[in-house]
């Protein structure tokens, strides 16, 4: 084989390997490795959302017939994840809360809902509690979507908070890994040619 073709998948391979895990890992704490979940502890058909707590925990939603609930999420033990309630209440506010109509609007990555969207809302909180407890302004948004589908089910997706050292070391290991699947690849590729 030529060495100047040797060369040019020998760049290839190292430039590519290590920029498909960068981006890999990247795509996967954007919201990557979260996925819709649906709320199905809630028995009666959702007609619209009427508020949501910015982190997702607490819901308030009108059904099909006309009844207002306040929806705890997760549903844990045994108490009663949902109440009829009259009033709505304030919650406190997101930093960014967008409602939109057949389809969930985020800057964020969210993965895909394979069912027709009749209203979502999100939320995105940027602060970000460190080890001491305080909170602080950081770059790590806690995201959340909150779907009504065209059957009036509740489905929800939830991206918390990953520490920006955990995201980084997962950059460099996954970095590596595609380094060394591209250095492979090379190998394979030069002896089968060669």
């Amino acid at each position: 084989m030529e060495s100047s073709k040797r060369l040019k998948i020998f760049l290839s391979c190292i430039t590519l390997g290590p920029l498909l895990g960068f981006l890999l890992t990247s795509l996967w704490f954007a919201g990557g490795n979260t996925v819709w979940k649906q709320v199905d502890y809630f028995p009666y058909p959702v007609e619209s959302i009427l508020t949501l707590q910015p982190y997702g925990n607490e819901f308030w939603v009108t059904t099909a017939e006309n009844e207002t609930y306040h929806i705890l999420y997760p549903c844990e033990g045994t108490d009663a994840c949902w109440e009829p309630v009259d009033t709505v209440p304030d919650v406190a506010p997101s930093d960014k809360y967008t409602v939109s109509d057949n389809k969930c609007e985020s800057d964020y990555f969210i993965t895909p809902l394979f069912r027709t969207i009749k209203t979502c809302v999100s939320s995105t909180i940027f602060a970000e509690a460190s080890s001491d407890g305080t909170a602080n302004t950081g770059e790590n948004p806690w995201r959340v979507s909150l779907a009504v589908t065209s059957d009036n089910e509740l489905w929800i997706w939830q991206n918390p908070w990953d520490f920006a050292n955990r995201v980084i070391a997962f950059q460099v290991f996954f970095t590596f890994i595609g380094l060394s699947i591209g250095l492979i690849v090379d190998t394979l590729v030069t002896r089968k040619t060669g």
